[in-house]
Formats: structure tokens, C-alpha cells, sequence
């Protein structure tokens, strides 16, 4: 953060940081939260983008951005009811608010998991922005990240506050044009709704590297759809504290894998810490070409975190030998009275309900996108606005079409 203002507040949390990073595992195989992933998607890679052309990149967005992300410029298409702050002009301003907040949740994500990109994110964050919410979005916020290719990496470093009783919907796009190391810190008061969409498309020709942290308060509500269309290496690790009663989160994730030895690497941490609470974990995955998808998954459940419930499932399917879907479901639990559970299964598509499908005069490749489609719609329907919803399957089926005419 060389010729970076910081205040005295963010100069502390850094020296402390610091000292305490020699005691979280580094990345390596020994690492059992990094064994089975692509050690590649950390390298800086070099691959020659002067061929590409820019203006083609647009990543995966379905609707106008409200808000452009490109280095450090900020382009904000209308206002929204909602306070944004840069996250540089943040920590070198010694009465800002965020002190508060900043740092908090990535530290508490230490406790369990070793997160040490997200740490060196907090230690030298590049770019990035704070968006108080004090009122309900009516739209929802379409924020389009676009990296800089003559960058070496990018620390992206987001933080969004919901106060009690707001509700908003945050789309998040983009693409990626140098490696991408980014945290995002969510705070949601008392009975706050955060609907939270992160769509990453082929477009992202370099890793990415996305943390989201997320600390919830009594009964609020939290709902992440990620979709994952061929990406070339992504890692995303989501970390989600439930601290009251009545509190509901559902963490979906759909991954269409079908350009060689492409891999997705998804890591989910639910901590329950209060009593009556729901969260939801469903996973689909459809790999072809040798590509990989990678699934972890935990439920932990305090003591005090009475009457739980909490489902996860993950489900693949393959379309060649080769294509890989190695899966982690976990359930650590130290209440009693909890409804717990979690599924993982592989296969190819059904030859019975091909063959019906066939037998109906159904064009086999189009049977086929049938097939896949009512294999990821129990991920979709964990979007709650029917709008969106509806977006993006279309997107989908066009895609999957294109996946079987190649």
C-alpha cells in the first residue's frame, strides 16, 4: 500500500493482522482445504491477452449495471438508497464509521478455516467500496466488476451494511482480465434481507478468488445464488455467522463446465449460533471435457444453537470419464435437538429417461438439454424473484444449448 494515506485505526489492525498471519496455514497440498484444488488458479498467470479483443468482454450480465467497477473508477449510473464510500478514502479517514466493521468478519473466519488470500487481501486491499443501505432497494443493484489486463492482480475489498428491516438485491458481473483476489464483508441488522447473485461467466479468462463473509442478526435473511458458466479457475469461499433466533440463508450454486480441464472450487461454512434457525445448501454441477468441480460444504452447529435445521445437497452430472466431481459434505454438530442432513451424488444422464425422451421423437441433443435443465432447476428455484429468476433460465437454456451443438 505504498503512497496510500491509512488512518491510525486501520495502521493498528494491520500491524495486528500481520503478526497474526504466521499462524494461519498457508496454501499448499498439505492443506486439507486446499488438497484436492488447481494450485494454479494463485499463480500470476502470463498468458498473452494483446489478441483479445476488450470491447467483447462483457461477462455475464442480464441487465444495465447501476454501478462499474474498473480499477480504481467508479461509474454509478443512478442513486440508489444507499450511502457508497471508496474503501481507500475509508481507511485513511480516522472517524469513519467503518472501523467498526472492517476486518471484523475475515478475522472471525480464521477460527475454523484457514483463509490466508483473504488475509493478504486485508493487509493490502487496491480497490473497493462501503454501501450503506438505510432504505429498501426497489431495483436491484447490478454492480460490474471490470479488472485491469495491465494489472498484475486486483484485491477487490467490498463491505455492505443493511440496517434493521431493509431489504436489497445486489447482482453482482463482470469480468476478470488479470488474476482476482477479493473479500466481501456483509453486516444485515435485524430482520434485513440480503438477495445476493454472483454471476461468473467465460469471460473470465483469468482465476478469481472471491471470499464472502456474512454476520446476520435476528431474523434476517440471507440468499446467494452463484452460477458458474465456464469459468477458467474459480475458488469461492463463503463464510456465514447466524447470531439470532428466526434467521433463514440458502446458498445455492449452479456450475456448466464443458471447456477442457476447466475447474470450479466452491467452499461454504454455515455457523449456527442461535437457535430456530434454517439454512439450505444445493449445489448441481454438469462437467464434460475432462473439467472439474470441487464441493465443500459445512453445517457447524453450537451448543446453543437449538432446534437447527439444516439440509445441504450436491449433486453432478458427468459427461465424459474424465470429468471429475469431488465433493466434501460435512455436519459438525454440538446441539441435541437439531434436523440436520447432507447428499452427494454422481452419474451420467439417465439412459431410461433418454430413451423415453427419444422414443418420443425428441432430437437427442435437445432431449439432452432437457435433461440437464430439470437436473439444475432445483438450484434456480431458490431464487426468490420470479423475474430473475426467469432471466436467467433463459440464459441458461440458450447456453446449454450451445453446450450439446458445439
Amino acid at each position: 500500500m505504498n503512497n496510500v494515506n491509512i488512518s491510525n485505526w486501520y495502521n493498528s489492525l494491520r500491524n495486528e493482522f500481520k503478526s497474526n498471519s504466521l499462524n494461519i496455514e498457508k496454501v499448499s497440498r498439505r492443506s486439507e482445504y486446499w488438497r484436492k484444488s488447481n494450485l494454479d488458479i494463485i499463480s500470476d498467470f502470463v498468458d498473452d491477452i494483446s489478441q483479445i479483443d476488450l470491447n467483447t468482454i462483457s461477462g455475464t450480465c442480464l441487465f444495465e449495471p447501476n454501478l462499474t467497477v474498473y480499477g480504481d473508477i467508479l461509474e454509478l449510473a443512478d442513486k440508489k438508497s444507499c450511502e457508497v464510500l471508496s474503501i481507500l478514502d475509508v481507511i485513511a479517514d480516522e472517524a469513519s464509521f467503518v472501523k467498526d466493521y472492517f476486518g471484523r468478519l475475515e478475522k472471525k473466519s480464521q477460527r475454523l478455516v484457514p483463509r490466508p488470500l483473504a488475509r493478504e487481501n486485508t493487509l493490502s486491499p487496491k480497490v473497493g467500496y462501503v454501501f450503506s443501505f438505510s432504505d429498501n432497494l426497489k431495483k436491484p443493484l447490478v454492480i460490474h466488476n471490470k479488472t485491469n489486463p495491465s494489472a498484475s492482480g486486483c484485491f477487490q475489498r467490498n463491505l455492505f451494511i443493511l440496517k434493521e428491516n431493509v431489504e436489497a438485491t445486489i447482482i453482482e458481473t463482470g469480468n476478470n482480465l488479470s488474476v482476482f483476489n477479493d473479500v466481501t464483508e456483509i453486516y444485515l441488522g435485524k430482520n434485513a434481507k440480503l438477495n445476493y447473485l454472483d454471476l461468473t461467466g467465460e469471460n473470465n479468462i483469468f482465476p478469481k478468488i472471491s471470499h464472502k463473509f456474512c454476520d446476520m442478526a435476528e431474523y434476517s435473511s440471507f440468499n446467494h445464488f452463484g452460477l458458474r458458466l465456464n469459468t477458467k479457475a474459480t475458488r469461492t469461499e463463503i463464510e456465514l455467522h447466524l447470531n439470532g433466533r428466526g434467521i433463514s440463508t440458502s446458498i445455492a450454486n449452479v456450475c456448466l463446465l464443458n471447456k477442457e480441464s476447466h475447474i470450479s472450487d466452491e467452499n461454504v461454512l454455515i455457523n449456527h449460533n442461535a437457535h430456530e434457525c434454517k439454512s439450505r445448501q444445493v449445489f448441481k454441477s454438469v462437467l464434460d471435457n475432462d473439467c472439474t468441480s470441487i464441493v465443500r460444504g459445512k453445517i457447524y452447529v453450537e451448543p446453543e444453537a437449538q432446534k437447527t435445521d439444516g439440509y445441504q445437497s450436491s449433486r453432478s452430472l458427468l459427461l465424459n470419464e474424465n470429468s471429475k466431481f469431488l465433493c466434501k459434505p460435512e455436519l459438525e454438530i454440538y446441539a441435541d435437538d437439531v434436523i440436520c442432513s447432507h447428499g452427494s451424488t454422481s452419474g451420467s444422464l439417465d439412459p431410461e429417461s433418454l430413451f423415453y425422451l427419444l422414443s418420443r421423437g425428441v432430437h437427442k441433443n435437445k432431449a439432452k438439454e432437457m435433461l440437464v435443465t430439470a437436473f439444475i432447476s432445483e438450484a434456480l428455484d431458490e431464487i426468490e424473484d420470479d423475474s430473475i429468476k426467469s432471466a436467467l433460465s433463459n440464459y441458461i437454456d440458450i447456453w446449454i444449448s450451445s453446450f450439446f451443438n458445439e
